[in-house]
């Protein structure tokens, strides 16, 4: 029983994450100024990632895909993927090897994103 509580708690938190993700999406969190077009990283899509991750309890592991499809009153959409963690084995058997949890949220954007648009995932710092 202890084992499905805890893979309830994951899935409940992965749930959340996207929630939380595409709402702080909508809003651009954090507000900033573009990124640079010729850098490889975006400060302000990892800032994004790493406050989607600090919201979720248990996911420290997930992933984070977000794209979007323009400006105000466009769709954004950000997905959080995590693969499942046991706490004791007891019930890896019943499981399939690769199973992964995921959420995808979509939400109108009321600002304009200063994140990138990039359609790979990004690990939780």
């Amino acid at each position: 029983m202890i084992e499905f509580g805890w893979l309830f708690a994951q899935n409940l938190d992965v749930r959340h994450g996207a929630r939380e993700g595409a709402r702080l999406a909508a809003v651009n969190f954090p507000e900033g100024p573009p990124p640079n077009s010729g850098s490889r990283s975006d400060p302000n899509r990892d800032a994004l990632v790493a406050e989607i991750c600090n919201r979720m309890q248990t996911s420290t592991d997930a992933d984070v895909t977000m794209t979007s499809t323009g400006g105000v009153g466009d769709a954004a959409t950000v997905t959080v993927t995590l693969a499942i963690d046991t706490l004791t084995g007891f019930v890896d058997f019943l499981l399939p090897p690769s199973l992964t949890l995921d959420s995808t949220v979509q939400i109108r954007l009321e600002q304009n994103a200063t994140w990138s648009n990039t359609a790979g995932a990004q690990a939780c710092p």
